[in-house]
């Protein structure tokens, strides 16, 4: 789930509160390039006793399936990060910059186009975070839309024309990994090679990146995408996470709506486990 340290509505507290009194005792806040949320809210988890699991979500791209070569973006879930970790921190202070950097060029394209608007709006909106969430309330703020779905449309006309992210998605799972991490694959309905689902082709190319995984409880998947991600991740022995990917800005409704099981919650810890023992034994190598 998100808070507004990236485009979610609510504070981290807010969530935590929320989630004790609907009873959950696991959680992930997965913001957007960054992990403040997390930090902030580990505290109060500790003090509701709900398991706050470390993560995030990193925007990238692959070119090997989009068409044409890239103009799609994927994002990839990390879970069990070690926010500690000094590489993990400066990635994910170059990913947030790169965001940051991409929403300043959307709005030097919307203003070039007759509606003025700078990443400090922007920032007015959320001084936490300034993404694409905040740039259409910004442009609502500004008088330049009417609506949230007029203001929408003028933002993507004009994000469509903004690079992709900087990061491949390989480079993301490398860095995931290094801090210890889980790579899952966020939402893969959202990722297409031409008007089809990822098949099998493209997630070999996946796995042997890495990908530890497929978010397949997820709002966006039906019983028939549920069905296809999961013979892929049988087949390619990839682990299977999900969540309510909740942003808050119709309440907070779809908290614990997906048919998470402890399992799996276990099954990607079991993998964190294992990846930092590997990463301890190579730093212990490379000493003596």
């Amino acid at each position: 789930m998100h808070t507004y340290y990236s485009d979610g509505k609510y504070s981290p507290a807010e969530l935590l509160h929320h989630a004790a009194s609907i009873g959950l005792e696991t959680m992930a806040i997965t913001d957007h390039d960054n992990a403040n949320g997390v930090r902030e809210a580990l505290p109060l988890a500790q003090e509701l006793g709900i398991e706050l699991v470390p993560a995030i979500e990193f925007a990238c791209h692959w070119n090997q399936c989009d068409p044409p070569p890239g103009t799609g973006e994927i994002d990839v879930l990390g879970y069990f990060i070690a926010l500690s970790n000094p590489e993990f921190q400066a990635f994910e202070r170059a990913a947030l910059n790169d965001t940051h950097t991409r929403i300043a060029d959307c709005c030097a394209r919307l203003t070039a186009a007759g509606y003025p608007i700078s990443l400090d709006d922007v920032f007015a909106e959320n001084p936490h975070y300034a993404g694409g969430v905040q740039l259409i309330f910004a442009m609502q703020s500004k008088g330049y839309a009417d609506s949230w779905e007029t203001a929408f449309r003028l933002v993507v006309e004009h994000w469509r024309q903004v690079r992709l992210s900087r990061f491949t998605i390989q480079q993301v799972i490398e860095q995931i990994h290094l801090a210890g991490g889980v790579a899952i694959l966020a939402h893969p309905t959202a990722v297409k090679c031409g008007d089809n689902w990822l098949q099998a082709d493209q997630l070999a190319l996946l796995a042997e990146m890495g990908l530890d995984g497929l978010e397949i409880y997820h709002p966006r998947l039906d019983e028939k995408a549920r069905a296809h991600f999961s013979a892929l991740a049988k087949q390619f022995n990839l682990l299977i996470s999900g969540g309510s990917d909740e942003h808050g800005f119709r309440g907070l409704e779809r908290i614990g709506n997906q048919p998470i099981t402890s399992a799996m919650v276990e099954s990607l810890r079991a993998r964190h486990l294992v990846r930092t023992r590997q990463l301890k034994g190579t730093s212990n190598g490379k000493t003596s």
